[in-house]
């Protein structure tokens, strides 16, 4: 098995940093790290913070370093890229930073491209998946999928729930949707290498979600302490 490929940001980002360490960790060899410039995107800032603020955060550059791997600074989506890929013929690449892949990258892996999503596809697809489980009262968890060139679809390798606790707080949940997208990254891999997946057909895919409008957004703390009792009760009736 060839060494992965890891997509990330070509500045210090918490989910890049995240899956290079977890991948040095568990001792899967990185070949080639590939960092995307920093672009301005049309998004509106969120109305209500759920996330924290990290403020200790490596530049990808120096983990690429640690982990022995190539640091290549170049858009993801470029002629260049496309290059590289037709020379080095990899067969499995991690997201851990990226915009939308388009499919001559996505082709280029002869196994695909990993994606951890914080929601549970088919169900919770695209942007701000946590805040649309909760207002539209579906479960929180996290997915491994192989992707394509739809919007978080392709091939499902595991989906995991995360647990909801009574005292929980929209920081608590957010943070574990980032730790459980860590927890099934091992599992994903070898799910991949060994072709047991899910395909996800055009039929079984909700729409995927937008930027929640500021409106919506609002109401969600407000929705949680409802939604946390409630899913906290199914969990403790089911276990």
């Amino acid at each position: 098995m060839k060494p992965l490929v890891v997509f990330t940001y070509d500045f210090p980002h918490k989910k890049t940093q995240d899956v290079l360490l977890t991948l040095y960790g568990l001792g899967y060899p990185v070949g080639w790290v590939i960092a995307a410039p920093w672009k301005k995107l049309d998004i509106p800032p969120s109305a209500v913070r759920v996330k924290v603020k990290h403020e200790v955060l490596f530049h990808p550059k120096q983990l690429a370093e640690r982990l022995g791997a190539e640091y290549i600074a170049i858009s993801h989506n470029s002629e260049e890229l496309q290059e590289l890929l037709a020379r080095i013929e990899p067969e499995l690449g991690v997201i851990a930073g990226a915009r939308i892949l388009k499919k001559p990258v996505i082709q280029a892996f002869s196994i695909g491209i990993i994606n951890l999503h914080p929601g549970l596809i088919p169900e919770v697809r695209g942007l701000d998946a946590m805040q649309w489980a909760i207002y539209q009262d579906l479960p929180l968890g996290v997915t491994a999928h192989l992707i394509d060139h739809r919007v978080d679809a392709g091939r499902n390798l595991i989906k995991k729930r995360i647990s909801v606790y009574e005292d929980d707080t929209l920081f608590d949940v957010s943070e574990r949707l980032c730790e459980h997208q860590l927890l099934v990254l091992s599992d994903g891999i070898e799910r991949a290498r060994k072709e047991l997946w899910e395909e996800l057909t055009p039929s079984s895919l909700h729409k995927a979600n937008s930027k929640m409008p500021a409106e919506l957004e609002r109401q969600i703390p407000v929705l949680f302490e409802e939604y946390r009792k409630r899913w906290a009760r199914k969990q403790a009736e089911a276990s």
